[in-house]
């Protein structure tokens, strides 16, 4: 059973009078190995109904028994573990046994066999897109917990292990000499996904209380007053240590910053070197100021656009200009805007000039503006004109629009401005940006807009919105053109 693909499970479960559960298992990719690696949490994850639990795992739990009653007898080396189990309390055996075989792995972690489409794009050595980098991602951290024996808490020795076995087998993975600690950092963030929902695991259980992990706990920023050379932030469960080295690049971003001829290559590297301890605090729901303070210039749109770009190998400007020429015409000549009062305005000022750049950045500027009327979202999440922000969200504000001379777009996070810029792509971008590198969880009232953006920028469909796919056509076809 071990060797079976995930087709020889499906015809097992149909054997066995499961087949309801077949395309739920073909869905996770249940192959024989991955089967006999559930537990009961992930049971009852993946089955709905209690009788087809109790069935699965007792068919489990017979091939396993089977399987022991077959083994051949092991020689003494192989054996001692399993007698130094035996002679601790019954009570931990299973983490003696996990332990073990974690120890073990380790050693020579061995790559899992990928899907087939994971193993097409590998061996084409294409850069993989948002989603086959979590698609990649979950197959690894589904693999590590098979080995962990369910455990959800995999060693930093082992994350380093599982990152290194991957980069050495496909090499092209480690661009820009970031690809460790970027890997590394979305596995982490994968186990800690899983672990968030759940709360009967004694484990998971456990470890939430000794971090601190309560509900409505309020998050500290902690120095260790035992050392000059170690700070360490403490939120919620996650424990985030400064050592001496980031401590140095924080304090030398700080007088960077202040200073007016910048050293732009040394801040580049120093951003790069600093990527994985960002974002574990980034991660970790660390407040805004704080982050700032830290790393200042990502209040600086080109690192923020660098920043998206070591996270998802996107180039976030390109993009972003590249939707706004190619659709402003539909987005412009569409039912629901064409007597929007921007709309208006744009067309009378088109009246007043006949260069063509000057026109083609007034029609950018409106497209960027009409964007959440076109999908039917709310405005004020999105942009703001003589108002007061009220938003904690990233929203820009806008003044003088279609003058090109004084035009002028801000960035506000958690209503605070950001940074300021002169045209509308750049604040298009910064304002996408901000929600992937500060962490920012969408609007509902934006979620139109902002999926058909990524959709576009990922040339994909967006994890973390609704459908938009129909939405997309719709400005093509469905709005009547005049």
């Amino acid at each position: 059973m071990e060797t079976w693909s995930v087709d020889q499970v499906c015809s097992w479960l149909v054997e066995k009078n499961l087949g309801e559960l077949v395309r739920r298992f073909q869905e996770e990719e249940i192959s024989g190995a991955a089967l006999l690696a559930l537990n009961d949490r992930m049971v009852q994850q993946l089955v709905k109904k209690i009788g087809h639990q109790a069935v699965l795992m007792d068919l489990i739990r017979k091939y396993k028994q089977k399987s022991q009653r077959l083994e051949p007898p092991r020689s003494p080396r192989e054996t001692a573990p399993l007698q130094r189990a035996k002679a601790v309390s019954p009570r931990n055996v299973k983490h003696v046994l996990a332990r073990n075989k974690a120890l073990q792995w380790t050693k020579s972690y061995v790559l899992p066999e990928f899907p087939y489409d994971v193993k097409c794009m590998l061996a084409e050595q294409k850069c993989p897109d948002h989603s086959m980098r979590i698609r990649i991602i979950e197959f690894l951290q589904a693999d590590m917990t098979k080995y962990l024996e369910g455990s959800l808490y995999p060693s930093t020795q082992q994350y380093n292990d599982v990152v290194n076995a991957l980069l050495q087998a496909h090499p092209f993975l480690d661009e820009d000499g970031c690809g460790f600690f970027l890997w590394k950092r979305a596995l982490k963030d994968r186990f800690k996904y899983v672990r968030r929902p759940i709360e009967d695991d004694e484990q998971v259980v456990r470890n939430k209380c000794k971090f601190g992990h309560r509900k409505g706990q309020t998050k500290k920023f902690l120095p260790d007053t035992n050392s000059d050379e170690i700070k360490i932030v403490r939120i919620k469960e996650e424990t985030v240590c400064l050592d001496s080295e980031a401590d140095e690049h924080i304090n030398w971003f700080q007088q960077e910053y202040m200073k007016t001829e910048k050293d732009w290559g040394e801040i580049d590297k120093r951003m790069s070197r600093t990527l994985e301890i960002r974002r574990k605090l980034i991660s970790s729901r660390t407040p805004l100021k704080d982050i700032l303070k830290m790393f200042p210039f990502l209040k600086c749109p080109y690192q923020m656009f660098r920043e998206f770009q070591l996270l998802t190998r996107t180039d976030i400007y390109k993009k972003t200009r590249h939707i706004l020429e190619s659709y402003s015409e539909n987005i412009l000549t569409s039912f629901s805007v064409v007597h929007n009062p921007i709309n208006i305005a744009l067309q009378e000022k088109l009246k007043q000039h006949t260069d063509e750049d000057m026109l083609k950045h007034m029609k950018m500027t409106a497209t960027c503006l009409l964007l959440p009327d076109v999908f039917g979202d709310d405005p004020s999440l999105f942009v703001i004109m003589n108002e007061k922000v009220q938003v904690s969200t990233p929203v820009l504000e806008v003044k003088n629009p279609f003058n090109t001379d004084v035009c002028e777009f801000s960035l506000y996070l958690e209503k605070e401005k950001l940074t300021k810029v002169d045209d509308c792509v750049t604040a298009l971008a910064a304002l996408i940006a901000a929600f992937h590198v500060f962490g920012v969880e969408c609007p509902r009232g934006l979620s139109q807009t902002l999926n058909f953006l990524e959709t576009l920028i990922f040339d994909m469909h967006s994890p973390h919105f609704p459908s938009m796919k129909e939405k997309e056509k719709e400005i093509a076809f469905r709005h009547p053109l005049t």
